[in-house]
């Protein structure tokens, strides 16, 4: 898996539509917030130049006006939010996917491995944890931090697809605790010599001091071929 993902270097230029839609529900908010559900589009092209993303600007106007509301009135920042989770930096990793993967087996232990099948075809099933590297902060207290993830492999080594589900419980300022549970679904596809994430698929739960929300995410990446 690691010498099939060193090959894919991303030299190669790559065009495509990006959507992402995201729905949450806030259960602290009074009144009951949610779920609420917003939506976006881009095009997308990324090149040895660099990476371009164009928003339509009738989208970025949308955005502007829901967070430049008149004095006293509740600000929505839901689409601002929802453009500022897709940044260049997120997309070029998700556009370029292999290095990241990398980084994240570094840091994993192998669990297990098997014959399995992907979309009705021969595949490998390789399960592995990975413990993420942690910031030093001394107001906050990892209990648990790991993220358990299925691989399904091509007969060259390449991922076809993932599943991950990651647990964050942790202690603030001693007394405060805070718990997130997200699993995320990956649809894998190599386009130009670069592993392109196609869909990505998450949900989750987040509880802490004066936060309780569910989450419910679609990203997608289609190549212009």
């Amino acid at each position: 898996m690691k010498a099939a993902l060193a090959l894919l270097q991303g030299q190669g230029t790559l065009r495509a539509a990006y959507e992402v839609r995201e729905t949450l529900t806030e259960f602290d908010a009074k009144p009951l917030k949610g779920p609420e559900t917003v939506m976006a589009a881009a095009q997308v092209v990324d090149d040895p130049a660099g990476l371009e993303i164009r928003w339509d600007r009738g989208l970025l106007k949308r955005a502007a006006d829901e967070a430049s509301v008149a004095k006293g009135a509740k600000r929505k920042e839901a689409l601002s939010q929802l453009l500022a989770s897709s940044s260049a930096p997120r997309l070029a990793v998700a556009v370029n996917y292999a290095p990241r993967l990398l980084q994240s087996l570094a840091i994993s232990q192998f669990k297990s491995e098997r014959a399995d099948t992907y979309q009705g075809k021969p595949a490998r099933l390789v399960e592995l944890v990975i413990t993420p590297q942690e910031e030093v902060n001394q107001n906050v207290s990892i209990k648990n931090n790991t993220i358990e993830a299925r691989f399904w492999l091509g007969a060259d080594g390449v991922p076809l697809a993932a599943v991950t589900n990651h647990t964050i419980k942790a202690k603030l300022m001693v007394f405060l605790s805070y718990e997130k549970t997200t699993k995320e679904e990956f649809t894998f596809g190599v386009v130009n010599n670069r592993l392109v994430v196609l869909k990505r698929e998450m949900q989750g739960k987040e509880k802490g001091p004066g936060t309780e929300n569910e989450f419910k995410n679609l990203y997608t990446m289609t190549p212009k071929l």
